[in-house]
């Protein structure tokens, strides 16, 4: 901590202006400063001795880097990255290049909320190969995962499980703490089970990481790890497992804390419960939930896409196709905003409702469209799924909702 390091008590960081439980408040998160706010307690720690001073006229690295967690608090991402890059390129200017690392990884990390996969896979390879990150430092497993979950929202899922391990192997190997590993099991567990690898999956989740979200001091961090659990469980078909994770993932997660992640968790609890023919009233609340996070948010075009989505999957179950398709055709086209994993399965469900409609050449593009979809992501175990159905509607045989879609 910035104001520790300079050996300041409270009372002489907050001066005239603020009270000395103002600004333990500001350090525990408890309180979201004004721009004001940081500007004065940025210029109060960079005046003490023996620290860098911004060049005149210049905003000090300090002031910077507050400004960029305060962005990404607000999830203001466009302006995080901004931000981060400037203190980044403060912090080279003060021959910090530990600091350099960090600033520009949250850079990169701003790219991948902004979805913009691509970009965050060439900076995140870019840290990864930079000296301070070298095989067996302790940078490396933050990159490796940050690589392995923005391959996955690529559709790169081989590269996505291949960068997740190599985080994993580094991380037990420095001895990373329970929640640096929390979030690296939880990137492989999602590329593993996404990519159809579910009893590897659920192998790291019995024996690795549901012991460690059972001593997580901190709420959200083990909502995320359960939710991640869950996600696994119904993968691979255990529906009870899957409604207890997520259960204590919906009881730990907190909105007023990260109503981003809310937000996240109700739209992928609602999926997963579809995908399992599960069309009851929790199912719709988590919709609803979702959906109204949403509009307080202001989330991407994916995130809309989603919600559309699950509810083209509700009017599916319901029977009433007809509406189904409206939606799902809607969400297809616009489908680049999507994970091509995520188009794929858009594209199947598409596909069941136009045959369930009796329009079988359209049901078998979509269909055949989604198996090459899940192909080319690397979900094989989709892909074979999505061909056999396809089949099946060539042939004029009966494609019901009878067998798990998935999600």
């Amino acid at each position: 901590m910035a104001r520790t390091e300079r050996l300041l008590t409270q009372e002489e960081l907050s001066g005239d202006v603020f009270l000395a439980r103002d600004v333990s408040m500001l350090e525990k998160g408890r309180r979201e400063p004004s721009g004001g706010a940081i500007r004065f307690l940025a210029e109060r720690l960079t005046a003490v001795p023996g620290y860098p001073h911004p060049r005149a006229g210049g905003d000090s690295r300090l002031f910077l880097e507050f400004s960029a967690a305060q962005a990404w608090d607000e999830r203001n991402y466009q302006a995080a990255r901004r931000l981060s890059q400037l203190a980044a390129d403060a912090a080279l200017v003060e021959q910090d290049p530990t600091g350099w690392w960090e600033l520009s990884f949250m850079a990169a990390a701003c790219l991948r909320r902004l979805h913009d996969y691509p970009a965050c896979i060439a900076e995140a390879e870019r840290l990864a190969q930079h000296p301070l990150a070298a095989e067996g430092q302790p940078l490396r497993p933050q990159a490796e995962a940050l690589l392995a979950t923005a391959c996955q929202g690529a559709g790169r899922l081989p590269e996505a499980v291949s960068h997740a391990r190599r985080a994993l192997d580094i991380g037990v190997l420095l001895r990373l703490n329970a929640d640096q590993l929390i979030e690296v099991y939880q990137a492989l567990i999602a590329a593993l089970s996404e990519s159809g690898l579910q009893e590897e999956a659920w192998g790291h989740c019995q024996a690795l990481l549901l012991p460690l979200l059972e001593a997580a001091s901190d709420a959200q961090t083990a909502g995320k790890g359960f939710w991640a659990v869950g996600n696994v469980a119904f993968r691979r078909g255990d529906t009870a497992a899957g409604l207890r994770y997520h259960a204590r993932a919906g009881f730990l997660l907190n909105p007023d804390t990260d109503l981003e992640a809310w937000a996240a968790f109700n739209r992928s609890s609602a999926a997963m419960r579809l995908a399992e023919g599960l069309h009851d009233t929790a199912t719709s609340r988590l919709m609803d939930h979702a959906e109204t996070a949403l509009s307080v948010l202001g989330g991407t075009e994916e995130d809309l896409l989603e919600n559309l989505h699950s509810r083209g999957r509700w009017h599916q179950l319901s029977g009433n196709h007809q509406s189904a398709v409206q939606i799902l055709t809607d969400v297809y086209a616009r489908r680049a905003a999507l994970s091509p994993q995520g188009a794929a399965e858009v594209a199947l469900h598409l596909g069941l409702s136009r045959a369930a409609l009796g329009e079988m050449s359209t049901a078998v593009q979509m269909l055949e469209d989604s198996a090459k979809a899940f192909f080319n992501a690397g979900a094989l175990d989709r892909a074979d799924h999505a061909a056999r159905l396809a089949s099946q509607a060539r042939a004029g045989a009966p494609v019901g909702l009878t067998a798990r879609t998935g999600t």
